[in-house]
């Protein structure tokens, strides 16, 4: 289905957080071939031999594997297409970053409560857990 959309010039996005889960598609070098555009995230563990294989399969050399594991989580990408690849940066400021950086467990655990006892005013209390204030950022509340 893959190579059909591709042929129809049709945007297909996937996302995994495990390349491993590619792989145990079975449809991985499909995946390869039919993606012009591939965004890796950070991965700490991509020197480890197993995971370095995997991102060998997905078209990556060492230098690139190197990069994904010293690239900074939630900040670097690393963008890899036909017209070249790059490291960059995401360069959130720190407001936005309160918000787009609390994928944790214990931060959304920590929203949800928030929200429920105060309402819209959780932002206020969330920001200011983080040191931080709309009013430094000019945004009405």
């Amino acid at each position: 289905w893959l190579k059909t959309l591709r042929k129809a010039n049709c945007l297909v996005l996937m996302a995994t957080q495990s390349l491993s889960d590619a792989a145990n598609s079975g449809i991985l070098d499909v995946i390869v071939e039919s993606t012009a555009t591939k965004i890796f995230l950070p991965n700490l563990y991509a020197r480890d031999e197993d995971t370095a294989a995997l991102y060998r399969r997905m078209g990556l050399n060492t230098r690139q594997i190197e990069i994904l594991a010293t690239a900074i989580p939630k900040r670097q990408y690393y963008y890899v297409s036909e017209n070249g690849r790059r490291l960059y940066d995401l360069a959130l400021g720190p407001l936005a970053l309160a918000f787009v950086g609390a994928s944790d467990k214990e931060s959304l655990a920590t929203i949800q409560h928030l929200e429920s006892k105060l309402g819209d005013g959780w932002v206020h209390e969330w920001l200011a857990g983080r040191g931080l204030t709309l009013d430094t950022y000019g945004v009405a509340a």
